[in-house]
Formats: structure tokens, C-alpha cells, sequence
């Protein structure tokens, strides 16, 4: 049985000998992802039957279990969210941890007595976004990646809700919630679970080498003693990828620092718990953003982020499931291994399962020296390095019938009877059907621009509204500039993410307001609790920002609520998705932006590469880089541009388009009369991508 501890220690499990690792080594709480919906989809998870055994499980050992529901919904799977929330009821984990609104908004009408913590997608990075977080229902918020000790202990001291920071595990190049580099290349979208690490690749600028945006590994083993003093209510460590026995090291290394008390066992314990956790498989460690200089410590382009011990070397192919391996260290049946070969891919970790002697003896293990064959193994090339990355911890068949025979059957059965939930809610009843608000407009431009000295031709655009990016810079420009009502009308003030929270905000936003700039667009949950207390008794217009991740029709009910009467969809989102989100009820009208360069990549470190210059992956994809104000971004070699669909857009009912020239790797504005024309004549100038249309 745990004591009652000041803070949580929160472990991952994607197995149940993972979930089973963690309780035994000492987590006060464990989070799991179902087979869906969740932000580790090729993680193996659980279904709800078996989560439901989990909760009854840990429960009776005071052990809580949060179930992740934390990638982003699309607009056909609506229906199936609302069945698996009322399941979820049955079976009422401790927490569900949640990104997307839609989700967030069915959740608190179906299963309001389940705590939502907001993921760390949802791009949570300063105060006002936690106070807005708890304003809309959330019990937790698991702050983003980026952020200090300073700055975390800030926010949580001020905070009305519980805070969850991650302390270790791995790191991405971009802001959590803002990297869509793995959607634009192949589909597959870090927001659904399913990135596919294009930051983890070898790049060349010029005659440069390097993995410029690959991480190490985050360690605040050290920072241990200071969190536990903070208002901080949970410590969470990364990995519903990593083994079992992964999982059991690195809890064990932090629950001796948490459990030390006096100063002298505090440092004793620090020292065993870093050699514990040098001997696990992992990236290169380092204090991540906890250190005093992020770049330096996170980012080491000599080094490719690889994970795991060496354990051999493949030295051919014999067949396509076969290969003969060099051993250079201990290997056994069991181990899971990650091959990386001279592809610059990821290439598919595998189990080895049937491993032969140099004279054909089936064998358990093998030495250093040692030629070995393994079976049942994945297409890999002659030289492909192999790294050891866990092995079977326990035998999960065995753990799977010992916890169901030590769960109360009876208790089992009531959870299902006796379900909180009551009643049936649709999609339907969860939307406020404005579908005819869409028969009510005609086709509109709109333009967004990067600074006020392209205001002058944004003005002299067909566009219906301008909006502008309220930068610092932008905003004391702005204030000083003479604009007739109606160009005032037609001005939208843009609010930017990630911004810090040593910025202030809610004195400009004000300002303007009073002034009669009465139209803003909000790009996070924050920018909501600023114009609330800027806005006053004024009565002013929202526009929900891409940045918001937008894809169906609950999330734009969410924001609706919020004040949001227009809703800029993902920039993600698919003709398939669109067409799909056309057919039901839309409480806020829907833009669809038809151009845009938005960066693929947004964050606080800064990369050993020149702006302007493009650099490339050995698959051939191109990329800019550009440093802007405190942050830096990686874009795309190319836009996107949507102009030969809007026919089809227009047909599924769309009628508010959007140019976005405001975020470029060079400026845009030379280039407008140019694109104007192009949405005029329904065509894309080429180079250009489609990004996620046809997929």
C-alpha cells in the first residue's frame, strides 16, 4: 500500500508487464492508452475491458491509472468517442488525459464525474493558459516540455488546478502540440500518435553534416528534491514505448529520490538513482530545459539520438525473415531490438524469438564473438547496426491471469452495472445545429499578413477581413498608425503561440480594444483568459486560430462556447476529413485555408544551421530555417496552396477562405498581387504542395 505522498510519481505502461513494472517499482499512478485516440498509437495499449481490470487492480493497492484519450478526433469518429466515453464511465479510471476540445467537450457532458487533465498537446505553457484550462473544467494540466524549473514552479504556485510536468523521458525539437513535420511529409501526424520522428534524421546544409534537430534524452533526477518542495502535484516519466524492464529501472531511480528526506540521503540517493538510470537503454541524457543553456545540452548534431546498447551488427541477409548477425555483446531470446541501418529511416524494432548457432543448434543466448542467426526478422541491409532496447520482462499470458484472479469479480461486474453514466447522449445533442448560418454568407476572402507595412495592399484587397499578426512589434506600429473605421472593421488582431509569460499581453490587448479594434483571432486556450479581461463590457469578435487543431464538429461547439463565432480549421485536416465535417451540424463557420506556409516546427533551441539556406534530409526532403524574436522555425522547402480546390470546397458547402502570408521563411508580401490572382483563376504556381488533401 503507498503512503500518502506530497507528490505523484506517474508512470508510463503500453504493456501490461510495462503496467505491471511500474506498480512494482513504486508509482504512485500509471497511465495507459487505449487502442485509440491516444498519442502513442504504436504503443500496443489496451482495450476497455482490460483497462477496466487494470483500475480494479491498482486501485486496491492505492495505485491510480489514467487512461489517455490525447490525440486529435476526427470528424467521422465522433460517434465512436461518445461509446467509448460512456465504457470509460463503467469502468471510471482515475483521469482521462485529453487534447482535443471536441474530446474535452463530450467528455464533461458524458462523463463529468471522470477528471479531465489537459495534455501537454494542448500547448499549455504559461499561467494564463492554466487559468483558462480550469475555467473550462480541467482538474489537471500537464504543462509543456519547454518550460524551466523557474518558470514551472511560477506557474504551479499561482495555479487553481493541479500541475503535471514531465521529468523524464524524450524530448521533440518543437513545442509540444505545435509540430506538424510528420503530417506534412507522410500523413502522419504527431497530434494522432503517429509520428514518424522526421526530426530524428541526418540533414546536410551546404557541405554541413548533421542531426541538427534530433534530441538527447531529458534527466531531472537532479531536480527532484526542488519539485517535490513546489506546488508541483505530479512528476511524469515518458516512455508507453519503452520495455517493462525500462520502465521498472527508471521508476525505481526516481522513487529513491522522492522517498530520500535529509539532505545527506538526498545526494546519496541522487548518485545511485544516475547510476541506475545510465545503465538503461536510452538517448544520450541531459538536464533538458531545466539547464541554464537548453541548446547546447539538448541538441548534438554528432550524435544521432540513438537508443539502446550495440549488441551487433547484421553481416547479410539469407532470406527476407533471416539475417546473420556479428555479436558484439550478450543478446538473448526475448530481447527486443531496434536495427539502424544506412537507410536514414526508421527502420521496425523487432523481438528476437528464434535465435541459431554458426552449425544450425537452436539457442537460448550468445556471447561477444559469437555468429548467430535470428529468425522472424524485418528486411534490413548487410552493415544495419542492431541495439538492444529491452526484453521480455515478464511473461504477459501469466501477469494477464494473475491480476484478473486478484481482482474482485464481483466488483468487476458492478462497475459495469452500476455505471455513473445515466441515459444516452448523441453527437447530435452535443451540438447546437447552426448548419444554416453557412446559406446565410457568400464567398469571402480572408488575408492574413505578417507586419503593418503590409496593411496599405491588404487593404486594397478584394479580402473581406486583414488579419494581422499582433506581434510586440506589430502593436506598437499599429498604435501609431492613422486607419479610417472602415479599415478598422475590417482588421482582425491575431494573438500568437507559444508566447512565455513573462510577456505582457492583457495592457496592449486592452488598449486596442478601447480603441475599436473589436475582431481578434486566438491561436491557445490562453489567449481566451486575456481578451476576457481585456474585453471588459465590450462586445468583440473570436476567430478560433489554426493552432488550435481543429477537425470536428465538437470542437468548434467548444469554442463556440468559448466566443468563438468563426473557426479556422487544422491546417492537418483532409478532403476526406472536410467533407465528412461538411455533413453535420456547424456551430461556428468554418475557414479553410487555401495558402500557407506555416512552420512546420516551432521552438526554443536554436539549431547550428543558416536562415534562407535550405537543408535536406538523404530522402530528399527540404526544409528553411529562420529565427524569429525568441523562437525558431522549421518550414517546409514549399507552401501549401489549396486554390484548384476551391470549386470543391464550395461544393462541400465551404465558403470562407484564407491566404495566410504572415509566417514564411522570407517575406511574402512581393509575392500577393501573384497569389491574389491565382485565387482568383482557381490556380497554384508551382513549387507547392497539397499537404494532407488526398490523403
Amino acid at each position: 500500500m503507498r503512503k500518502n505522498r506530497t507528490i505523484e510519481l506517474l508512470a508510463p505502461a503500453g504493456t501490461i508487464d510495462a503496467f505491471w513494472a511500474a506498480a512494482e517499482a513504486g508509482a504512485d499512478a500509471i497511465y495507459v492508452g487505449l487502442k485509440h485516440w491516444n498519442a502513442r498509437a504504436y504503443a500496443r495499449n489496451f482495450s476497455i475491458k482490460e483497462c477496466g481490470y487494470l483500475v480494479e487492480w491498482a486501485r486496491h493497492r492505492n495505485v491510480k491509472v489514467y487512461v489517455a484519450l490525447n490525440s486529435l478526433i476526427r470528424p467521422d469518429e465522433l460517434n465512436d468517442l461518445t461509446k467509448t466515453l460512456k465504457e470509460l464511465s463503467a469502468i471510471n479510471p482515475d483521469g482521462l488525459i485529453i487534447q482535443d476540445l471536441g474530446a474535452f467537450h463530450a467528455a464533461i457532458n458524458i462523463i463529468p464525474h471522470i477528471p479531465i487533465h489537459l495534455s501537454t498537446l494542448a500547448g499549455i505553457h504559461n499561467l494564463e493558459g492554466v487559468k483558462a484550462a480550469a475555467k473550462i473544467g480541467a482538474k489537471r494540466v500537464v504543462l509543456a516540455r519547454e518550460l524551466s524549473v523557474e518558470e514551472i514552479i511560477s506557474i504551479a504556485s499561482q495555479s487553481p488546478v493541479e500541475v503535471e510536468v514531465f521529468i523524464h523521458g524524450a524530448l521533440c525539437y518543437s513545442y509540444s502540440g505545435f509540430c506538424m513535420a510528420s503530417s506534412f511529409r507522410g500523413g502522419r501526424s504527431g497530434l494522432e500518435g503517429r509520428c514518424a520522428q522526421p526530426c530524428r534524421l541526418k540533414f546536410r546544409q551546404g557541405k554541413a553534416e548533421g542531426f541538427f534537430l534530433s534530441c538527447n534524452d531529458f534527466s531531472g533526477i537532479r531536480f527532484v528534491p526542488t519539485l517535490k518542495n513546489s506546488p508541483v502535484a505530479a512528476l511524469k516519466i515518458e516512455g508507453r514505448m519503452k520495455s517493462a524492464e525500462y520502465v521498472a529501472e527508471v521508476v525505481k531511480a526516481y522513487r529513491m529520490v522522492l522517498d530520500a528526506e535529509t539532505p545527506s540521503e538526498k545526494a546519496e540517493k541522487i548518485k545511485g538513482a544516475e547510476e541506475i538510470l545510465a545503465s538503461v537503454p536510452s538517448r544520450h541524457q541531459c538536464s533538458g530545459y531545466f539547464s541554464e543553456d537548453p541548446s547546447r545540452e539538448i541538441l548534438t548534431p554528432h550524435r544521432s539520438g540513438t537508443s539502446g546498447k550495440l549488441i551487433g551488427t547484421v553481416k547479410r541477409k539469407l532470406k527476407s525473415d533471416m539475417m546473420m548477425v556479428q555479436v558484439l555483446s550478450k543478446i538473448q531470446i526475448g530481447d527486443v531490438i531496434r536495427p539502424e541501418s544506412s537507410r536514414h529511416r526508421e527502420e521496425p524494432i523487432f523481438k528476437i524469438k528464434e535465435m541459431y548457432s554458426e552449425t544450425g543448434n537452436k539457442i537460448a543466448q550468445a556471447s561477444s564473438g559469437e555468429i548467430v542467426y535470428l529468425e522472424h526478422t524485418p528486411d534490413t541491409p548487410a552493415g544495419t547496426k542492431l541495439f538492444r532496447i529491452g526484453s521480455d520482462y515478464l511473461n504477459q499470458k501469466e501477469l494477464w491471469k494473475k491480476i484478473k484472479k486478484e481482482c474482485n469479480k464481483k466488483s468487476i461486474r458492478q462497475l459495469k452495472e452500476n455505471s455513473s453514466y445515466s441515459g444516452t447522449i448523441s453527437v447530435h445533442e452535443l451540438l447546437s445545429d447552426k448548419k444554416s448560418l453557412l446559406k446565410k454568407i457568400g464567398k469571402n476572402l480572408i488575408l492574413k499578413v505578417a507586419s503593418t507595412k503590409e496593411l496599405p495592399a491588404a487593404f486594397n484587397s478584394p479580402a473581406k477581413w486583414v488579419i494581422l499578426k499582433a506581434s510586440i512589434a506589430n502593436l506598437k506600429e499599429l498604435a501609431n498608425t492613422r486607419l479610417i473605421k472602415a479599415q478598422k472593421e475590417r482588421i482582425v488582431l491575431s494573438l500568437p503561440s507559444p508566447f512565455l509569460g513573462k510577456q505582457e499581453w492583457e495592457a496592449p490587448v486592452k488598449w486596442f480594444v478601447s480603441k475599436g479594434f473589436l475582431l481578434w483571432e486566438v491561436n491557445n486556450l490562453a489567449h481566451f483568459e486575456i481578451l476576457e479581461r481585456a474585453a471588459g463590457d465590450k462586445e468583440i469578435g473570436v476567430i478560433g486560430g489554426p493552432r488550435l487543431n481543429v477537425k470536428n464538429a465538437c470542437s468548434m461547439e467548444f469554442l463556440s462556447q468559448l466566443g468563438c463565432n468563426w473557426v479556422t480549421l487544422s491546417p492537418e485536416i483532409s478532403k476526406k476529413e472536410l467533407k465528412e465535417l461538411s455533413k453535420g451540424p456547424l456551430p461556428a463557420l468554418p475557414i479553410v485555408i487555401v495558402f500557407h506556409w506555416i512552420p512546420l516546427m516551432v521552438s526554443r533551441l536554436k539549431p547550428k544551421l543558416m536562415e534562407r539556406k535550405a537543408f535536406r534530409s538523404h530522402r530528399g526532403d527540404g526544409y528553411y530555417y529562420k529565427r524569429s524574436g525568441q523562437f525558431n522555425l522549421i518550414f517546409a522547402d514549399s507552401p501549401v496552396s489549396w486554390f484548384e480546390k476551391i470549386s470543391e470546397l464550395e461544393k462541400m458547402g465551404y465558403k470562407l477562405f484564407e491566404i495566410d502570408i504572415s509566417e514564411a521563411p522570407w517575406s511574402l508580401h512581393k509575392d500577393l498581387p501573384r497569389l491574389l490572382s491565382g485565387y482568383k483563376r482557381l490556380r497554384s504556381d508551382k513549387p507547392y504542395s497539397e499537404f494532407n488533401w488526398g490523403r
